[in-house]
Protein backbone atom coordinates (compact mmCIF):
# COMPACT_ATOMS: atom_id res chain seq x y z
CA UNK A 1 0.00 0.00 0.00
CA UNK A 2 1.12 3.60 -0.66
CA UNK A 3 1.37 5.93 2.00
CA UNK A 4 1.69 9.83 2.20
CA UNK A 5 3.36 11.39 5.45
CA UNK A 6 1.20 14.10 7.38
CA UNK A 7 2.59 16.59 9.43
CA UNK A 8 0.22 19.13 11.61
CA UNK A 9 1.94 22.38 12.19
CA UNK A 10 -0.85 23.96 14.32
CA UNK A 11 -0.22 24.26 18.21
CA UNK A 12 -4.22 23.49 18.06
CA UNK A 13 -6.31 20.54 17.63
CA UNK A 14 -9.53 20.47 15.82
CA UNK A 15 -8.39 23.78 13.99
CA UNK A 16 -9.17 24.93 10.61
CA UNK A 17 -6.25 23.36 9.86
CA UNK A 18 -6.71 20.30 11.51
CA UNK A 19 -9.97 19.99 9.62
CA UNK A 20 -8.43 20.56 6.41
CA UNK A 21 -5.83 18.23 6.74
CA UNK A 22 -7.96 15.68 8.08
CA UNK A 23 -10.30 16.53 4.63
CA UNK A 24 -6.77 16.08 2.32
CA UNK A 25 -6.04 12.52 3.72
CA UNK A 26 -9.52 11.62 2.73
CA UNK A 27 -9.09 12.31 0.01
CA UNK A 28 -5.92 10.15 -0.16
CA UNK A 29 -7.78 7.55 1.83
CA UNK A 30 -10.32 6.97 -1.26
CA UNK A 31 -7.06 6.30 -3.75
CA UNK A 32 -6.18 3.65 -1.24
CA UNK A 33 -3.16 5.41 0.32
CA UNK A 34 -2.25 5.10 3.84
CA UNK A 35 -1.39 8.13 6.37
CA UNK A 36 0.71 8.59 9.11
CA UNK A 37 0.11 12.05 10.58
CA UNK A 38 2.37 13.74 12.99
CA UNK A 39 1.11 16.44 15.22
CA UNK A 40 4.13 18.27 15.72
CA UNK A 41 3.30 20.15 19.23
CA UNK A 42 2.59 17.16 20.68
CA UNK A 43 5.72 15.22 20.08
CA UNK A 44 9.80 16.22 21.06
CA UNK A 45 11.52 17.40 18.44
CA UNK A 46 14.75 19.33 18.90
CA UNK A 47 16.34 21.96 16.86
CA UNK A 48 19.14 21.33 14.22
CA UNK A 49 22.39 21.61 16.86
CA UNK A 50 24.15 22.40 13.14
CA UNK A 51 26.75 19.68 14.36
CA UNK A 52 27.19 18.68 10.62
CA UNK A 53 26.69 14.48 11.39
CA UNK A 54 25.07 14.22 8.32
CA UNK A 55 27.05 15.95 6.09
CA UNK A 56 30.45 15.04 7.67
CA UNK A 57 29.11 10.91 7.68
CA UNK A 58 27.41 11.13 4.27
CA UNK A 59 23.83 10.12 5.65
CA UNK A 60 20.14 11.01 6.07
CA UNK A 61 20.46 10.19 9.62
CA UNK A 62 20.71 13.21 12.40
CA UNK A 63 22.52 12.72 15.45
CA UNK A 64 20.00 14.16 17.26
CA UNK A 65 17.94 11.26 18.88
CA UNK A 66 14.16 12.58 19.45
CA UNK A 67 10.94 12.03 17.77
CA UNK A 68 11.80 12.78 14.45
CA UNK A 69 13.31 9.62 14.05
CA UNK A 70 9.74 8.29 13.20
CA UNK A 71 9.16 11.50 10.77
CA UNK A 72 11.84 10.32 9.31
CA UNK A 73 11.21 6.69 8.74
CA UNK A 74 7.96 7.71 7.82
CA UNK A 75 9.54 9.79 5.33
CA UNK A 76 11.83 7.37 3.72
CA UNK A 77 8.33 4.81 3.13
CA UNK A 78 6.08 6.98 1.90
CA UNK A 79 6.03 8.51 -1.64
CA UNK A 80 4.31 11.74 -0.37
CA UNK A 81 3.72 14.40 2.10
CA UNK A 82 1.11 16.79 2.96
CA UNK A 83 2.19 19.92 5.48
CA UNK A 84 -0.46 21.58 7.13
CA UNK A 85 0.08 25.12 8.84
CA UNK A 86 -1.30 27.72 10.01
CA UNK A 87 0.21 31.62 9.18
CA UNK A 88 1.51 33.12 12.08
CA UNK A 89 3.01 36.98 11.73
CA UNK A 90 3.86 36.20 7.99
CA UNK A 91 5.10 32.25 7.56
CA UNK A 92 4.65 29.26 9.49
CA UNK A 93 4.65 28.03 13.01
CA UNK A 94 7.39 27.55 15.07
CA UNK A 95 6.76 23.82 15.19
CA UNK A 96 6.81 24.00 11.33
CA UNK A 97 9.74 25.49 11.00
CA UNK A 98 11.28 23.42 13.57
CA UNK A 99 10.41 20.39 11.93
CA UNK A 100 11.37 21.82 8.28
CA UNK A 101 14.94 22.91 10.03
CA UNK A 102 15.67 18.74 10.94
CA UNK A 103 15.11 18.10 7.18
CA UNK A 104 18.58 19.04 6.82
CA UNK A 105 19.97 15.60 6.39
CA UNK A 106 18.29 15.10 3.04
CA UNK A 107 20.35 17.95 1.35
CA UNK A 108 23.76 17.99 0.52
CA UNK A 109 25.84 21.27 0.85
CA UNK A 110 25.54 21.77 -2.83
CA UNK A 111 21.47 21.83 -1.89
CA UNK A 112 20.54 18.98 -3.97
CA UNK A 113 18.31 16.46 -1.99
CA UNK A 114 19.63 13.08 -1.17
CA UNK A 115 16.56 10.99 -1.68
CA UNK A 116 17.10 8.37 -3.81
CA UNK A 117 14.16 9.28 -5.91
CA UNK A 118 11.70 12.29 -5.97
CA UNK A 119 8.55 12.25 -4.17
CA UNK A 120 5.23 14.78 -3.71
CA UNK A 121 4.63 17.36 -1.84
CA UNK A 122 1.16 19.50 -0.98
CA UNK A 123 0.70 22.45 1.25
CA UNK A 124 -1.97 23.46 3.07
CA UNK A 125 -1.95 27.15 4.94
CA UNK A 126 -4.15 28.84 6.68
CA UNK A 127 -4.59 32.30 7.70
CA UNK A 128 -6.56 34.64 9.75
CA UNK A 129 -6.60 37.29 7.05
CA UNK A 130 -9.10 37.27 4.18
CA UNK A 131 -6.62 38.40 1.38
CA UNK A 132 -4.93 35.11 -0.20
CA UNK A 133 -2.14 37.62 -1.81
CA UNK A 134 -0.77 37.66 1.77
CA UNK A 135 2.00 35.93 2.64
CA UNK A 136 1.92 34.11 -0.61
CA UNK A 137 5.83 34.73 -0.97
CA UNK A 138 6.78 33.34 2.38
CA UNK A 139 3.89 30.01 1.43
CA UNK A 140 5.80 29.86 -1.98
CA UNK A 141 9.21 30.19 -0.45
CA UNK A 142 8.22 27.72 2.10
CA UNK A 143 7.18 24.89 -0.64
CA UNK A 144 10.35 25.99 -2.93
CA UNK A 145 12.76 25.01 -0.14
CA UNK A 146 11.08 21.59 0.27
CA UNK A 147 11.73 21.39 -3.80
CA UNK A 148 15.82 21.43 -2.63
CA UNK A 149 14.70 18.45 -0.23
CA UNK A 150 13.74 16.33 -2.70
CA UNK A 151 9.70 16.88 -2.94
CA UNK A 152 7.89 17.71 -6.92
CA UNK A 153 4.88 20.60 -5.20
CA UNK A 154 1.48 19.18 -6.23
CA UNK A 155 -0.85 21.68 -4.75
CA UNK A 156 -0.93 24.87 -2.14
CA UNK A 157 -4.22 25.13 -0.89
CA UNK A 158 -3.86 28.74 0.55
CA UNK A 159 -7.19 29.17 2.80
CA UNK A 160 -7.91 32.80 3.84
CA UNK A 161 -10.23 34.12 6.42
CA UNK A 162 -9.98 31.84 8.98
CA UNK A 163 -9.37 32.12 12.83
CA UNK A 164 -11.15 29.13 15.45
CA UNK A 165 -13.76 30.75 17.96
CA UNK A 166 -13.77 34.17 16.23
CA UNK A 167 -14.86 33.43 12.39
CA UNK A 168 -16.70 30.88 11.19
CA UNK A 169 -15.09 27.33 10.89
CA UNK A 170 -13.94 26.25 7.71
CA UNK A 171 -16.10 22.98 7.27
CA UNK A 172 -18.53 25.53 6.75
CA UNK A 173 -17.29 26.75 3.44
CA UNK A 174 -17.85 23.78 1.26
CA UNK A 175 -14.91 25.42 -1.63
CA UNK A 176 -12.26 25.26 0.33
CA UNK A 177 -13.30 21.82 2.09
CA UNK A 178 -13.88 20.63 -1.64
CA UNK A 179 -10.08 21.82 -2.54
CA UNK A 180 -8.88 20.36 0.42
CA UNK A 181 -9.99 16.89 -0.75
CA UNK A 182 -8.75 17.37 -4.23
CA UNK A 183 -5.63 18.13 -2.92
CA UNK A 184 -5.50 14.48 -1.35
CA UNK A 185 -6.50 12.35 -4.34
CA UNK A 186 -3.92 14.92 -6.49
CA UNK A 187 -1.36 13.93 -4.76
CA UNK A 188 -1.95 10.04 -4.95
CA UNK A 189 -2.12 10.15 -9.30
CA UNK A 190 0.86 8.61 -10.94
Amino acid sequence: MKKVTAILGSPRRESNTEILLNEALRGAKDKGFSANTFYLNEIRIKGCQACYFCKENNTTECAVTDDMDNIYSSLHESSALIIAAPVYFGGVTAQTKLFTDRMFPFIDLNVRTLFDKRKKASFIFTQNQPHPFLFRKSMDSFAEMFSYIGFDTIDILSACGLDKGYKPMVNENKEIMNKAYELGLNICND
